[in-house]
């Protein structure tokens, strides 16, 4: 545990009665008047008296921090419990608490840490504890240290004030907010051309079977005789294995790959497009498993996420993989990396402003039959918020989203306040008017 750290110093009134002093002091000795020196003394004892007195009553406490719930949503709202405890042997002065916040004015609001009895001792209804609660909202993902605690303890003239930072820092997991998307979700298509999007549950109907030549042992309640009839041969039912539709979705996670990334080190996000992706990536993948898709997610640089279960639906692998999102990260890679997968199933890509090297792998990665969308998504200038303030949407093609559309994608262009539900919407609104088309 780190020791606290402590400092004192003179309030604002403090520091009056300091100047005051030695004004009186110069005229009582320019004037000849004893009594106005005796008035300076005076001016300077109070504040010097109540340095040392806030200086020796300054706490010595013991914090524990805990958070219910201690992984939540971006946006979303903790409870913060401070169990703080007198460690010292004499009663601690009646103070004001606050605890470090990573965001917003960098703390909670002062509140009162009521006197606190000394260590070992108890009495009817006080203690040498005591519980203080507060309510925290973090406004993005990320990892965060909550803390330490900040005590301020003043003297009762308001002339001199000691602070204090005790306790060691707690991390809260906030993970991406998760936006709700239409229950039509992308389709993909199989190998007999036939839309589907979840698995086949229906047993015993003549389209979930396939038929094989009777072997030596087959029942023969499962031959089928109009198979038999139409091959001459003997014919028997084999259900065919089910198997549940696959979905890959391509992100890209190279610094090289969107224009808004931030060089300042005090920005709080580093690009707002990354931030749209992170958000995407979270609610599409959740969507599509809630939806029995078996998903995989490919970075295009040094893999940090944590690999999805192969059962669809709930399971731990969701709130394992929703937790590495919160420190998910662009990384430098130069090199795109060029990942193995299967292209079974909807392909969904999330991309910033990808260079040359992204749009020819992905170009590739298209397969005719299947589903294939890229959502190019561009950060927002001042300009584009004055546009779009009175109505102007200037947001044409890009040459990435034409170099994919050639390849067989259908390219979404965005921007990074755009939402979500409605960027999905718009490609189930897209596919399905081209397979009314078809």
């Amino acid at each position: 545990m780190k020791a606290p750290r402590a400092r004192a110093g003179f309030t604002r009134r403090g520091t009056v009665f300091l100047v005051a002093s030695i004004v009186t002091t110069v005229i009582a000795y320019a004037a000849g008047l004893r009594e106005l020196l005796y008035v300076s003394i005076l001016l300077a004892v109070l504040p010097i008296a109540a340095f040392i007195l806030v200086w020796r009553a300054r706490p010595n406490l013991r914090v524990t921090r805990s958070f219910s719930p201690h992984i939540l949503e971006a946006g979303a709202g903790a409870t913060a419990t401070l169990h703080v405890e007198n460690r010292s042997y004499r009663r601690s002065a009646r103070s004001r608490w606050r605890d470090t916040l990573p965001w917003g004015r960098g703390a909670t609001p002062d509140a009162d840490l009521p006197a606190l009895m000394p260590r070992g001792v108890r009495f009817t209804g006080r203690g040498n504890a005591a519980t203080l609660r507060y309510e925290l909202r973090p406004p993005r993902r990320g990892v965060f240290s909550i803390g330490p605690l900040g005590v301020d303890v003043a003297d009762a003239l308001g002339l001199a004030k000691s602070s204090l930072t005790t306790g060691e820092p707690q991390s809260i997991v906030v993970t991406p907010e998760v936006v709700a998307l239409p229950a039509s979700g992308l389709t993909g298509d199989g190998a007999e051309g036939e839309a589907r999007l979840v698995q086949r549950r229906s047993a015993g109907d003549d389209d979930d079977t396939i038929t094989r030549e009777y072997r030596s042992g087959d029942a023969m309640r499962r031959v089928h005789w109009r198979a038999t009839a139409r091959h001459g041969d003997l014919m028997v039912r084999q259900e065919e294995q089910r198997t549940l539709p696959e979905a890959r979705i391509i992100v890209d996670t190279r610094r090289v790959g969107y224009h808004d990334v931030s060089t300042d080190p005090f920005d709080e996000v580093e690009s707002e497009s990354f931030e749209w992706v992170v958000r995407m990536l979270a609610s599409v993948t959740l969507h599509l498993r809630r939806a029995g898709f078996i998903v995989t997610v490919i970075e295009t640089g040094a893999p940090q996420l944590a690999a999805l279960g192969r059962k669809a639906r709930r399971s731990w692998g969701d709130e394992e993989f929703l937790v590495s999102l919160a420190s998910f990260d662009l990384v430098h890679d130069v090199t795109l990396r060029h990942p193995a997968s299967r292209r079974v199933g909807p392909t969904i890509a999330l991309l910033g402003s990808p260079d040359a090297a992204t749009l020819d792998w992905l170009a590739g990665q298209a397969r005719a039959g299947q589903t294939s969308v890229a959502y190019l998504v561009a950060g927002v200038s001042s300009v584009d918020i004055i546009n779009r303030q009175f109505g102007v949407h200037a947001m044409g093609t890009t040459d990435a989203a034409e170099r994919l559309a050639e390849a067989g994608w259908l390219a979404v262009p965005g921007r990074a306040d755009d939402d979500h539900a409605s960027a999905w919407q718009a490609v189930v609104y897209e596919t399905g008017r081209s397979r009314a088309g078809a």
